[in-house]
């Protein structure tokens, strides 16, 4: 992974933007008859220590720090509707939902028309609140934007992150602009692919109440 691009948000800027707030449709329902890229990483893991379980319960599973993620995505979409319009010249489009081998994933956004830096191509946008101010990204994270970028056919990332800490009380978001490596991206998408494979094959799929068969 190379890190091409990064600087500190302007969260004053991001204040203001939300005063003025932008004209969009509504996000879609997560469809649950879907595989999704989140929930098959979140199996993946399970399948590792030994549970064999495939959930889609999503953001319903802890209301509200969903709701406090999704009010900072909402604002961040603001900062970057603005952000990539008048320091690009390109264009954002939040919300984007794409699917390629039965498993779909719901991308907090798509940066277009950008070529600073040589991004030709467009960009993936991830946006992500944590408690921490722990710079380091999570592998989760990077195994979620592998599979995004595999969707878009890319293979480079505006990951904005916003970091919340009580002790001392400090808030801090930050963007980076990042490269992956084509076989990392193909890699990621590979497992999640045999994932499903698996699952199906213990009779284990979207649509559901949670399911889970305990390994041998």
């Amino acid at each position: 992974m190379e890190i091409l691009y990064q600087k500190s948000v302007d969260l004053g800027r991001v204040a203001d933007l939300c005063e003025v707030g932008i004209h969009r449709d509504p996000p879609q329902p997560r469809d649950t008859k879907m595989w999704h890229v989140s929930s098959l990483l979140k199996a993946g893991k399970s399948i590792i220590k030994g549970k064999v379980e495939y959930s889609d319960s999503g953001p319903a599973s802890m209301p509200s720090i969903a709701a406090l993620g999704r009010i900072w995505e909402t604002a961040m979409d603001c900062y970057m509707t603005d952000y990539v319009k008048r320091e690009l010249g390109g264009y954002f489009q939040p919300d984007v939902v794409l699917d390629e081998d039965g498993i779909c994933g719901s991308l907090d956004g798509i940066l277009l028309g950008a070529e600073m830096l040589g991004v030709e191509d467009g960009m993936v946008y991830e946006c992500k609140l944590r408690f921490t101010l722990n710079q380091d990204i999570p592998l989760d994270h990077l195994r979620q934007i592998r599979a995004y970028c595999h969707l878009a056919g890319v293979d480079t990332v505006c990951y904005v992150s916003g970091h919340l800490s009580s002790a001392p009380p400090l808030v801090q978001a930050t963007m980076r602009w990042l490269r992956l490596t084509k076989a990392s991206i193909e890699e990621n998408w590979q497992g999640l692919v045999n994932t499903k494979k698996y699952l199906e094959s213990q009779g284990i799929g979207p649509g559901k109440e949670e399911q889970y068969v305990e390994s041998q």
